[in-house]
């Protein structure tokens, strides 16, 4: 799996400006019809290799507040029309999609059953914007909902930038119990020389699961010439997770 994704990877930064940020994401807080939910959406100006999906330009995640488990999501921002279309995948398969009116504070749509057609209507509370790609922008504090989690635990980014820097970073991991969505541990990055949770394009993609039994992770870090990864386990001895300091490469240093 890293090894594939680290392909792709390869050619983005080969083909990248390396000295600019490519974060351009939105979160919001909102529900569908009575059912508190958590989006983000990345805009992200077309599909690495996938010609099928060659106009679609923005990735996102969400997740029922009740359940914590995310869902990613794919589909169109039409800024001539200001519309967003965001599908839900499920199995690989688009089983719901969002429809609104993009707005960086309220935004109004409705979302749709695909299997029934049944619509409910959507309302969503703009809560952060993190853009890296101005270099002046400096924000602290945004969390970004990951879109890879545990049977128990689901994953929040902690991001910031600082002005005149090119990239966003995660600061900290929020470890968050899916039952009562109380933070269960946090991973701090700060003692970490290298950038940490910005190596993805994708912003959501930035933890990825290696063990879903073991309850091991890693985190990518912009370490080498290519990027590599930090990993975390989870000691039952302690029952906490652990960070390995140092880093990973994946692929050439």
């Amino acid at each position: 799996m890293k090894k594939a994704l680290f392909a792709i990877m390869t050619f983005v930064l080969a083909v990248t400006n390396t000295y600019a940020g490519w974060y351009e994401c939105f979160s919001y807080k909102g529900k569908i019809d009575k059912y508190p939910i958590s989006l983000s959406f990345q805009i992200k100006e077309g599909y690495f290799g996938e010609k099928s999906k060659k106009d679609f330009n923005v990735i996102g995640v969400y997740k029922y507040d009740s359940h914590n488990s995310p869902i990613r999501l794919e589909g169109t921002f039409d800024h001539k029309k200001n519309k967003v279309l965001l599908y839900e995948i499920n199995n690989d398969k688009h089983t719901a999609t969002f429809e609104f009116d993009f707005s960086k504070e309220k935004c109004a749509g409705v979302w749709t059953n695909l299997l029934t057609n049944k619509q409910l209507s959507l309302q969503l509370t703009n809560t952060s914007i993190l853009i890296d790609q101005i270099e002046e922008n400096e924000f602290n504090n945004i969390d970004i909902l990951q879109a890879n989690s545990l049977g128990a635990f689901y994953f929040i980014g902690v991001y910031s930038k600082k002005r005149n820097h090119d990239t966003a970073q995660m600061d900290r991991l929020k470890i968050i119990n899916k039952k009562d969505n109380a933070v269960f541990q946090t991973i701090d990055f700060s003692k970490i020389e290298t950038l940490t949770g910005n190596i993805r394009t994708i912003i959501f993609d930035n933890v990825e699961i290696i063990d879903n039994k073991k309850k091991e992770l890693i985190v990518w870090n912009d370490v080498g010439r290519m990027g590599g990864y930090l990993t975390i386990q989870f000691d039952s001895k302690t029952n906490k997770f652990k960070l390995d300091p140092k880093p990973a490469i994946d692929g050439p240093n």
